[in-house]
């Protein structure tokens, strides 16, 4: 195993801005969500809270 070609997860949260994981309708925390047409982030108070945001692919 080559412990060079994984992040740490303290680098990966840093590269993330703590905005993206709350939502923008209620405040409360996104969370990583799957469907049949692929991952997207929710609401964690889903149902009273329906605001997704999709999952951005960076290549």
């Amino acid at each position: 195993m080559n412990p060079g070609a994984v992040p740490s997860p303290k680098a990966a949260i840093a590269e993330v801005p703590v905005d993206e994981y709350n939502c923008p309708k209620c405040g409360s925390k996104l969370v990583l969500r799957n469907s049949s047409k692929g991952q997207f982030y929710g609401c964690s108070s889903f149902p009273k809270c329906r605001h997704i945001k999709p999952i951005e692919v960076v290549l």
